[in-house]
């Protein structure tokens, strides 16, 4: 059948085969797929199924159809913090296989409640309909604590960037602390200091994770760290270091 290439892959160069998708794997592959599985068979229904490997040795997952947004109001904030919920919600009767082997970002935890996502963002939600249909993109997943991946989601999609940054991204600019806030409030947690703090630890662990695997030559993450030298982040870590007390 004919591919597809799509954008949006991230890392990963991605392609679409009728009404399946086509990625490379890696050794975290088997256990993201046990992951997927498990989140069926709970019926979270907002993640994409998975259909084996082809002949090439690549993921076949379910095509989702749908829109990627980078912008989001405060009504459809507060839908993707209680999709957040329910899937950690959702992962926390996960058992992983014994041979499990995990993408940890460097610097993140790697025990916890629940399985992270690891990459929360714009670019790793489906939109269908007015409503979050999928979150696509799992190859980060990897257990941690909640507040680990709420903390990237509220950077992500509040989103806790520079006034310039957003310019340039064409986000309109809203109140980060009011938006901090309706997202807290709709995954079911308080918004504090502490969590901000993991906001910052966990835009490190980006940073650190691309340089380290950029210097090592990781596919994806050297095209990556050669770029930008992960100067995006840097500027986030700042903007988020010198404005925070405003926020919270």
């Amino acid at each position: 059948m004919t591919e597809e290439e799509l954008g949006g892959g991230g890392l990963t160069p991605v392609v679409r085969v009728g009404e399946t998708v086509r990625r490379s794997t890696g050794a975290w592959t088997p256990a993201v797929h046990a992951l997927l599985q498990h989140l069926v068979e709970v019926g979270f229904d907002e993640a994409p199924r998975v259909r084996g490997l082809d002949d090439d040795g690549r993921e076949v997952l379910e095509y989702v159809p749908g829109e990627v947004r980078d912008s989001h109001d405060d009504e459809e904030l507060v839908s993707i913090a209680e999709l957040v919920r329910r899937f950690h919600d959702a992962t926390r009767t996960f058992d992983p296989p014994a041979s499990a082997h995990w993408q940890f970002l460097v610097g993140s935890p790697e025990t916890g409640d629940v399985i992270c996502h690891n990459d929360l963002s714009p670019s790793n939600l489906i939109w269908a309909d007015g409503r979050p249909r999928a979150l696509i993109d799992w190859d980060l997943a990897a257990p941690g604590t909640p507040s680990w991946d709420l903390a990237y989601a509220l950077y992500r999609f509040a989103p806790l960037y520079s006034d310039e940054d957003c310019a340039r991204l064409e986000i309109p600019l809203r109140p980060r602390g009011p938006r901090i806030r309706v997202f807290c409030a709709a995954y079911g947690v308080e918004a504090t200091p502490d969590l901000l703090d993991v906001v910052e630890q966990r835009i490190k662990a980006l940073y650190d994770s691309a340089r380290v695997w950029g210097e090592a030559g990781a596919a994806g993450w050297s095209d990556v760290w050669r770029q930008t030298r992960g100067e995006q982040w840097l500027r986030s870590l700042r903007f988020v270091h010198e404005q925070r007390a405003d926020w919270v």
